[in-house]
Order: C-alpha cells, then structure tokens, then sequence
C-alpha cells in the first residue's frame, strides 16, 4: 500500500472515530479527534436547527458535553452511516475532505440527522496524529437511500 493511501486511511479513522464516538456519548473518545484550539469550528445547517456557528474549542466542548448529558444513552447504531462521493486532499500536515453522508433515523431528535448530509472535514497534523479542526454540514430533507 502506498504512503497515500495510507494517509487516507489515518485521516478516514479519525472521521469514523468521531462519529462512532458522538452516538455511543463516549466525550473522552470524541474530544480526542479535535485539536483543541481556539482556531477550530463547527458550521451546518439542517431545517431543524438551522444554522449553527461554535467557534473554538471551548465553546465546542462545552455544547457537546452538555448535548451528551443531555441525551446518555449510546446509541452505536446510528454511527452505521455510508459515506459516498468521498474526496480527500493532503499536504504534510493538512487534510481536506469532503463527502455526502447517508444517515437513518435514529429516534433521537436532540441529534438526529437523517437524510443526506453533505459534509466538510479540515484535520491537522499535530504531534503525529490528525486531528479535526473544521466540521461542516449541510443537512438535505431527502431521505437516505
């Protein structure tokens, strides 16, 4: 296997590793994708929040650790998402992908996402893993396939 194809996959494990982590409500696991930075954000949009802007790791941390209180149970199943059209670019230290995402319904409407979601993911470099530093999302009302 190349060194390409390598980076690719390391850059995909952390994205996975998020999600997987934010439905089984595992803060610790979820934290440790972020680079925790003031320089990180979280931007998306779907009909039933509308927009949503954190900016920092602060305020990041904290909306989720109160989203995950908010909602404890684990929920493994609804991180089963299929991810289609996935572009990924990299530098030494930089990593740019974007992707649509298909999510099912999951009973939880605090968090829940389904339909197609077409997303943005900037991961850096940082002490030898990657790290997320930008999360986008545009939510579609379409139903996944």
């Amino acid at each position: 296997m190349d060194n390409q194809t390598l980076l690719e996959q390391a850059v995909m494990q952390v994205i996975e590793a998020e999600t997987t982590a934010f439905w089984n409500k595992d803060y610790p696991a979820w934290a440790g994708c972020w680079l925790h930075s003031p320089a990180i954000r979280m931007m998306g949009w779907w009909a039933r929040g509308g927009i949503r802007v954190t900016v920092g790791w602060e305020a990041l941390s904290a909306t989720m650790q109160t989203l995950m209180q908010a909602n404890p149970a684990p929920n493994p199943s609804a991180a089963l998402v299929r991810r289609e059209q996935v572009n990924i670019r990299l530098s030494d230290h930089m990593a740019w992908v974007t992707f649509d995402q298909y999510s099912a319904d999951t009973g939880e409407p605090d968090m829940d996402m389904p339909g197609v979601s077409y997303e943005t993911r900037i991961l850096e470099h940082h002490d030898g893993a990657w790290k997320i530093v930008y999360a986008g999302w545009l939510l579609s009302e379409a139903s996944p396939a």
